[in-house]
């Protein structure tokens, strides 16, 4: 997905601990999350995830749902002129959505779709590289732009302190 590729190639590089990448094809389940979507500046992701991540996750915890993942950002867009994309911090959950959200945070929904994915580890900074290779497999198969992109940040940074361990699996959700 192109346009959403310049967001992480925006993002200051340094070199990758990992440079070949498995990229597989499956299905992908419809799943719910509970996030704050907004438009944010690409120099903002950080902060932003910092500010918003752990809202989510405590929103899960605390009203006894069970959180389906790891913490999670979902990519609708990205404009280039603008520098910014419009996102999603996010948690998946299993369960009910709850009811009181937070001010600024909603259930989110993703449809089944088919996924073009692989695990990628290394630091934030270096996400284009397998984010180039995706957009290439999606290109040679022919499987059109992602409806959305889907990054699963596996690996909590605060308890891995060496950022060539950070696994981050990244999902293009594309039409079946």
């Amino acid at each position: 997905m192109r346009t959403l590729l310049i967001v992480f190639l925006a993002m200051t590089s340094v070199a990758s601990a990992q440079t070949e990448y498995d990229i597989s094809t499956s299905d992908w389940p419809a799943a719910t999350y509970v996030g704050h979507r907004d438009t944010v500046a690409i120099a903002e992701l950080s902060s932003f995830f910092e500010q918003h991540l752990p809202v989510a996750f405590q929103t899960v915890i605390s009203t006894g749902l069970t959180p389906a993942g790891a913490a999670t950002g979902l990519y609708w867009s990205y404009d280039e002129a603008a520098g910014t994309t419009y996102m999603a911090a996010a948690v998946a959950f299993e369960g009910e959505p709850p009811g009181n959200l937070p001010e600024g945070f909603e259930v989110i929904e993703t449809p089944e779709a088919q996924a073009v994915s692989l695990d990628y580890y290394g630091p934030y900074d270096s996400l284009a590289a397998p984010h180039e290779a995706l957009d290439a497999s999606l290109a040679a198969e022919e499987l059109g732009p992602a409806l959305l992109v889907v990054e699963e940040y596996v690996t909590d940074p605060s308890t891995e302190p060496d950022s060539s361990e950070w696994l981050t699996r990244i999902h293009y959700l594309v039409p079946r």
